[in-house]
């Protein structure tokens, strides 16, 4: 709804001109980022714990690297490999117990949607070079959301079962993770990707599974061992290593 909102109020409505590969990459965009992401994301957290699941999630930026180097040719530095490989080790230490069945699962399905962020992060940076200023931040926003939420809104009302329905706390989080995790995310994202490259933007984004594992120990409970704790430790430390290679190019 706030998405059309902004869509029908934009300054500007020539679409008349934009050629259908730009359409293309919004509908991929779109479909990858909130129809199959969202929809895995919310499935996994029924597997895993909350600090588990947005540990994996923040190798989106090496997978994002990794694909930017190959179809973008945007070729990380030294520092930056470095990096990604001490984050990579730090996987050894959060998983020192090997995952329980059920767990495996939803670590498998979160590794299918990392990949698809990660796509979702190199079709945005594809569409800045493509775009040309024929639509704008707001208009960029709005389509591709649309193009992902129509679907996942069909698909959310056809598995929900006979008879039941949201009360009033699940439309609050529905409300929240909708303005929040979608609105606000997307319009930020694409400011930024303005400037910054893929990777080096995801990246920047990835530290939030600190707060996400002191906000799961208090509001949830969840018991995160010393050995979890150093995993993250030294991923947020190949996170700065990455970074830190990106800002000492020149």
């Amino acid at each position: 709804i706030v998405m059309s909102f902004v869509l029908v109020f934009s300054p500007e409505k020539n679409f008349s001109k934009v050629p259908f590969k730009i359409w293309g990459v919004i509908l991929c965009i779109g479909l990858l980022n909130f129809l199959i992401v969202r929809s895995i994301f919310i499935f996994a957290l029924n597997l895993i714990p909350a600090t588990t699941h947005a540990y994996i999630i923040n190798f989106v930026g090496i997978v994002t690297m990794l694909l930017s180097a190959l179809l973008l040719r945007e070729h990380p530095a030294r520092k930056q490999i470095l990096g990604a490989l001490i984050a990579l080790a730090g996987i050894r230490l959060y998983f020192w117990d090997a995952p329980l069945s059920g767990e495996l699962t939803g670590i498998v399905w979160l590794v299918f949607a990392v990949l698809c962020l990660a796509l979702t992060n190199i079709f945005m940076r594809y569409f800045h070079h493509i775009n040309h200023g024929m639509l704008s931040s707001s208009q960029i926003v709005s389509l591709s959301v649309l193009s992902g939420a129509i679907p996942l809104i069909a698909v959310g009302y056809l598995y929900l079962p006979s008879g039941e329905s949201i009360n009033t706390y699940g439309w609050l989080v529905i409300i929240a993770n909708g303005l929040l995790s979608v609105c606000l995310i997307m319009f930020v994202f694409n400011y930024v990707l303005r400037s910054l490259k893929a990777y080096e933007a995801s990246i920047l984004a990835n530290t939030g599974v600190v707060f996400t594992a002191i906000f799961s120990s208090l509001i949830l409970e969840e018991k995160i061992t010393w050995l979890e704790w150093s995993g993250i430790i030294i991923l947020l430390s190949g996170i700065y290593l990455v970074q830190r290679g990106s800002v000492a190019k020149p």
